[in-house]
């Protein structure tokens, strides 16, 4: 499946999955992202939305145009924000600061013209703000759109910039030209490549991921630093020599309280015929020059056949130090197919897991998690998301961008927003809900598949009636943990008649779906 056209009816930007949302020195979480218009392929409006620590929200427009995908948020040294927004023509590509002026109004400034330097199209951008509050940018420009007919080859011979305003004026600096990790777009949509950090010095911090135009075009990660006046690079994590496996997917960068580079990113272990297989998720740390040491947080084999839905693939990262310098990390599922029938998915679905380091060894937890889908293309995964730590270290919020497919040529995008309380596990809107999902297929004509989540451990009974409530099939009968659940539901024995399927959890919650069976 190539690049989906763009029908967005509540479309989030296509930025870097940790620059559109931010904290700022209050503990105001402010987000950004695009709201496409109905029926339009590239016009909306330019959303900013901030979140009280009390949770209660504001949505701001800032501006109305057209191709103002790629955007990224920063909060000044006092407490402003500035959103930087890039958009790409065929004969230029530019970059505009928006900010907001003395009586609280947006206005812009444009910053910088490409005029097809590197490319006709910047597919990635980074920022963030050094301790002397200057804004640093990093620009990743692709030779054509990911989305157009050239998305096949878009990721060959691309240009990673550095821009910045520490001179006092916005220069521009090319950092490596290289061809980009290639997009699968039948494994994710989103476009996490790359992350920066500054120091307290001031020296900027990236990494990237290449891929390597080889026989088997494997990828590996790189690491680059300014710290000695000109741009030192030098590999963090590479690929096993003869193989095809993707080091260094969706990588996140982090300084801890020291002011060392670590790295949380994915190894994908693929196959020739480009499917995820087996995934790593790594904790890079480095030494010194050209000296990194790693650690694996958690592992899985999907057994090549696809995900169930519970156990992941590899996906986006983000990794944070608290005050005392206490690494958190989510990562997220990729898409993968999903095996057997009737769960056949062009996509998969898009959990959120958080691990932490504590007491000498990781806990992970599963914090977030979607349904299995209901037919071929209404998949899920997550588009980008975030974890944000304010001053209270046992409060965090996570900030996700949920992408749904809903048909061939059609997606949507929501943003999902969430508190965790890392001492009692619980978060304030009981994101494993309890739910019934429509069976599918339905109607069907022998066997359906029904799905359902309960968000805590209880007594489940899952029944199957008539029209006149008479009990026909008992499914599930038995204490459940907290998760997603399916059952096959065979009707092969039954006339073709409607049918409900009643779920009940713990005799307080229950809910009811209507079944059509045709022979």
């Amino acid at each position: 499946m190539g690049d989906l056209p763009v029908i967005v009816h509540y479309g989030l930007n296509d930025s870097h999955s940790r620059n559109w949302a931010q904290i700022n020195t209050n503990d105001i979480v402010g987000v950004t992202f695009f709201q496409k218009f109905e029926n339009s392929f590239d016009e909306g409006t330019l959303i900013y939305k901030t979140i009280q620590p009390d949770g209660s929200e504001n949505v701001e427009s800032v501006a109305t145009g057209r191709r103002l995908e790629k955007s990224v948020l920063l909060f000044d040294e006092f407490s402003n924000p500035n959103i930087f927004v890039a958009s790409s023509t065929d004969s230029d590509q530019i970059i505009v600061q928006y900010y907001k002026n003395s009586s609280n109004q947006w206005q812009y400034d444009t910053i910088i013209h490409f005029y097809n330097e590197g490319g006709k199209f910047i597919y990635e951008l980074s920022a963030d703000t050094g301790s002397d509050g200057l804004f640093h940018l990093l620009i990743l420009k692709t030779r054509s759109n990911i989305d157009s007919d050239d998305y096949n080859w878009a990721w060959l011979d691309s240009y990673l910039y550095h821009l910045t305003n520490a001179s006092g004026n916005w220069q521009k600096q090319l950092i490596h030209n290289y061809d980009m990790a290639f997009t699968y777009d039948t494994y994710i949509k989103t476009s996490s490549r790359q992350d920066i950090k500054v120091d307290k010095d001031g020296y900027v911090h990236i990494t990237f991921s290449e891929q390597i135009n080889a026989t088997d075009d494997p990828s590996r990660l790189w690491y680059a630093t300014n710290k000695t006046g000109n741009w030192v690079k030098e590999i963090a994590l590479n690929h096993d020599y003869g193989i095809r496996d993707d080091a260094g997917w969706f990588p996140s960068l982090c300084l801890d309280n020291n002011g060392i580079p670590y790295i949380s990113c994915m190894y994908i272990n693929r196959v020739y015929t480009y499917s995820a297989q087996y995934s790593k998720l790594f904790l890079l740390k480095r030494l010194g020059d050209q000296n990194w040491d790693f650690e694996i947080i958690a592992e899985h084999d999907d057994g090549y056949y696809g995900s169930d839905g519970r156990n992941y693939t590899g996906g986006l990262t983000h990794l944070v130090f608290d005050d005392n310098n206490t690494p958190h990390i989510i990562f997220s599922d990729i898409a993968s197919t999903h095996y057997p029938y009737p769960l056949n998915q062009a996509l998969s679905v898009g959990n959120i897991r958080y691990a932490v380091y504590q007491g000498g060894s990781w806990n992970i937890r599963t914090i977030y998690q979607q349904s299995l889908p209901t037919g071929f293309f209404n998949a899920t995964e997550m588009y980008g998301m975030c974890l944000l730590i304010s001053d209270e270290m046992d409060l965090i919020r996570v900030v996700g961008q949920e992408l749904v497919i809903t048909g061939e040529n059609q997606y949507t995008c929501e943003l999902i927003n969430f508190t965790w309380d890392n001492n009692t596990g619980i978060n304030d809107k009981n994101i494993l809900q309890y739910r019934l999902n429509q069976n599918y297929p339905n109607p069907f004509n022998k066997t359906s598949l029904i799905s359902y989540s309960i968000n805590h451990a209880n007594l489940v009974s899952l029944k199957v009636y008539d029209i006149f409530g008479r009990e026909i099939q008992t499914l599930v009968n038995e204490f459940q943990e907290a998760d997603t659940y399916s059952v096959y539901f065979n009707a092969s024995r039954h006339s073709s008649e409607v049918y409900y399927c009643v779920l009940n959890v713990g005799n307080k919650f229950i809910e009811a779906r209507k079944m059509v069976l045709t022979k």
